[in-house]
């Protein structure tokens, strides 16, 4: 019953945040200074897949953060990003705060967010509309509003959403 409560807490809450989403000024960026990235557990994404992508833009692997989202709190991995978080639903309380080592995540502004989940869990979509980012990149099976950029892509095949995602947002940012 409780978690049914905070079910719906989340979801007012997400609405909200994402009617917010369709009011921020998108600025005319020109170059990709930094990276967050989205993925849901369901997903076994190569981290060096990432890598790649961001040289494609002459991004620093420092400035690179990814969050991947688990059922169950997993202990961090060494990674050669910047940042690595995991996130479980666990992690967040009953009126969906998220804990204090998210709070400097979220303050931190980015220019490229990768929403690499295609589900529509609360979750991944709740914490993707708490980033601050200049541009979006999506699945087209996500919720449209999340996103900039809308991929029609199945997200098992990484290196095409990829390939697609660096054509489209180099002519983007022209």
């Amino acid at each position: 019953m409780v978690r049914i409560i905070s079910d719906f807490v989340l979801k007012s809450r997400f609405k909200k945040k994402l009617k917010l989403l369709a009011s921020v000024s998108k600025s005319n960026r020109k170059q990709i200074k930094s990276i967050a990235i989205l993925v849901s557990g369901n997903y076994e994404v190569k981290e060096h897949m990432f890598i790649d992508f961001a040289k494609a833009f002459k991004v620093p692997t420092q400035n690179i953060t990814i969050v991947v989202f688990n059922k169950n709190k997993i202990p961090l991995q060494n990674t050669k990003l910047g940042q690595r978080i995991e996130c479980s639903k666990e992690m967040i309380d009953f009126w969906g705060n998220f804990p204090k080592k998210f709070n400097t995540f979220f303050k931190k502004e980015v220019d490229l967010l990768i929403n690499y989940f295609d589900d529509n869990s609360l979750l991944p979509s709740y914490v993707s509309v708490f980033c601050k980012a200049k541009l979006r990149v999506g699945f087209s099976s996500t919720q449209y509003a999340m996103n900039d950029l809308i991929l029609n892509v199945n997200p098992l095949e990484t290196d095409l959403f990829l390939s697609e995602a660096t054509k489209y947002l180099k002519s983007i940012l022209k």
